[in-house]
This record gives C-alpha cells, sequence and structure tokens, in this order.
C-alpha cells in the first residue's frame, strides 16, 4: 500500500530533556585555556552557555562550577552564545539540574 498522501508522524525533537534556567557562573576549560562563561540553562543533555572567545563547535570542553564539573562537546555556537552536550557517562541527574534552579532562583 502506497504512503503517498497520508499524514506521515513528525519526527521527535532533537532535545530530550527540558533545559531549567539555572543562572550559574562558570567556567569552560580546553588545552589552550580557561574561558568565564555564565550557564544560562542546563539539562541531563546539555547546556546553554554565554561567554566571548569560546570554543567552536566540535571541541572538547570541561565545564566547571561550583556545584558540577561535567564533560562535554561544543555543539554548536550563535555569537558569544554555545551549545554543550555531555558525554554519556558525565551527564547530570534531572534532580541535579532542579536543584540548581532552585537554589539559583533563591
Amino acid at each position: 500500500m502506497s504512503s503517498f498522501g497520508k499524514k506521515v508522524a513528525a519526527a521527535a525533537s532533537r532535545r530530550s530533556a527540558v533545559r531549567r534556567k539555572v543562572g550559574l557562573v562558570g567556567s569552560v576549560v580546553t588545552l589552550d585555556g580557561a574561558k568565564s562563561v555564565f550557564v544560562e540553562d542546563l539539562c541531563p543533555d546539555g547546556a546553554r552557555l554565554l561567554g566571548r572567545h569560546l570554543p567552536g563547535p566540535g571541541e572538547e570542553i570541561l565545564l566547571r562550577t561550583s556545584d558540577l564539573a561535567l564533560l562535554g562537546r561544543i555543539s554548536w555556537a550563535r555569537r558569544d552564545v554555545r551549545g554543550v552536550a555531555f558525554e554519556e557517562g558525565e551527564r547530570p541527574s534531572a534532580g541535579e539540574c532542579l536543584a540548581l534552579q532552585l537554589r539559583a532562583a533563591a
């Protein structure tokens, strides 16, 4: 039977977890040195960072805050904003992300 003219289900969203706004100060560490960043949001799969002169897509990083130290890779870049995808074994739990969001809101 042909599928022509039939509605096809849309592809699932690339992001499976909801990112939580956390507003943390941290740093991105690479082999070239460390840069200060502002962690805008966070989820178990990744984070959104704001900072100047940050690494480009594909580069491996260590994201450090007062509460976290996570390995990841820059997945996208737009001006001074970067998206980070965390390594499989290094991901924070959803509970950790929520706790950081609540702490930042207090």
